[in-house]
């Protein structure tokens, strides 16, 4: 009997050792803000466009995205462990939704855009090893993203007059600053991988780096073959005290044969073969951040050059580089400070006498954000930000101009 007792303790110790070895935790943000949002856009004769935009607690938030996730771990012995994370936008509104609401839609209705909530983030699984590093599979953050935020001053918040800023679908005076002429950003790449396998290495002598790549490839007896691919690469540099570099490379577009492309295979007709070599584009971001702490002020600068190419033409048809400089400071064990500044230049292969959402010709880019924020406690902050942000046309586009104003009153609360 004691026997059987001791042996059922020992069981039983045994399954709470295992279970202890596994966790899942729950962790989000949620940010609600009021956001007042103006864009301008100014022809070469003269003539300003206004849009106003006005929003309350907007579930983007200014200073952090709302979102829910889970994460998981389970140690599997031998200095080797599982991993997985699942994040998802809360109440996503007007800013990275799925592009179907309408600003006039989205005020005092019950059947607005606030049924967007839950959109896809983080969605991947994977394996490590102390020693190896580790591999995940699923959607993640682009290695440029990571870059990035070693020199964003501003949290990489989602308000304009950073290069981070992404726009909103309604604001057209923010398309300008897109990498390929019809994204609304200044962001020179974008934020997620899809289907990605990543590669992370461990840190070594202070550094360390991923390697990731996607691949969405389809082809029929019918139509052009295509392959979406995306490749990404950083490293980042630890070993020198209160200082952090780092730098990506992030590679995407539609790879499509240059036999298909010209339509010589297939069948394809001279129309097809037109609109099969407009998609066959590849676009190139480089990212180079670091920071520094000196103590009672922490300095941020990061540089980024862009470059869109007609794989079938050979033609570049955006080159685009940016550089903004920025710092933290606390004034007080509650209160601090972020500043940023930005400026760059953009050339299109195409003039055009106007600046809008397919801007073409040459155009000097600048912005700056101010931002402070009041800490109650380490997970609820309130916080006030302002931004702004210009195109400004050169050439045959020369006294058009693109401006973004906003500012923004709102609190976060992290669990």
């Amino acid at each position: 009997m004691k026997k059987s007792l001791f042996a059922l303790a020992a069981v039983g110790a045994f399954a709470g050792a295992a279970q202890a070895q596994s966790s899942v935790s729950v962790y989000g943000v949620m940010d609600g803000s009021y956001t007042a949002n103006t864009n301008k856009s100014t022809n070469t004769a003269g003539v300003t466009t206004t849009t106003n935009q006005r929003n309350t607690v907007n579930g983007d938030g200014a200073l952090a995205t709302s979102r829910l996730g889970f994460r998981g771990n389970e140690d599997l012995g031998g200095g080797m462990s599982a991993q997985f994370v699942l994040e998802y936008d809360l109440i996503n509104i007007g800013n990275g939704g799925n592009g179907t609401e309408t600003a006039a839609a989205q005020p005092g209705t019950s059947t607005n855009a606030r049924s967007e909530g839950f959109g896809a983030r983080y969605s991947w699984i994977g394996i490590s090893d102390k020693g190896m590093g580790g591999l995940r599979i699923g959607r993640q953050e682009a290695s440029a993203h990571s870059a990035y935020g070693v020199g964003a001053a501003g949290f990489q918040n989602n308000m304009p007059g950073t290069l981070y800023f992404a726009g909103t679908s309604s604001n057209t005076a923010d398309t300008a600053f897109g990498p390929n002429g019809s994204s609304a950003s200044v962001r020179p790449y974008d934020v997620f991988l899809n289907q990605a396998l990543t590669y992370v290495s461990p840190t070594i002598s202070g550094f360390s780096g991923q390697v990731q790549y996607s691949e969405n490839a389809y082809d029929t007896n019918t139509a052009a073959q295509t392959g979406a691919k995306q490749f990404g690469a950083n490293i980042t540099f630890t070993g020198v005290k209160n200082l952090t570099v780092a730098l990506a490379t992030q590679i995407s577009g539609v790879v499509i044969p240059a036999t298909i492309a010209a339509g010589t295979v297939n069948g394809l007709t001279p129309s097809n073969t037109a609109s099969v070599a407009a998609a066959n584009t590849k676009t190139v971001s480089n990212v180079l951040a670091a920071n520094y702490n000196f103590g009672p002020v922490q300095a941020f600068a990061v540089g980024t050059q862009t470059k869109v190419t007609n794989q079938s033409t050979g033609l570049v048809t955006r080159d685009q580089t940016a550089y903004e400089l920025g710092f933290r400071a606390p004034l007080t064990k509650t209160v601090s400070l972020f500043a940023s500044g930005f400026m760059g230049d953009k050339k299109m292969a195409t003039n055009v006498s106007t600046l809008n959402s397919t801007t073409s010709g040459r155009a000097d880019l600048s912005g700056y954000q101010l931002g402070a924020m009041y800490n109650f406690s380490k997970r609820t902050t309130a916080y006030a930000i302002y931004g702004t942000q210009d195109v400004k046309g050169k050439e045959v586009a020369n006294g058009a101009k693109i401006t973004n104003d906003a500012y923004a009153i709102g609190m976060r609360h992290t669990f």
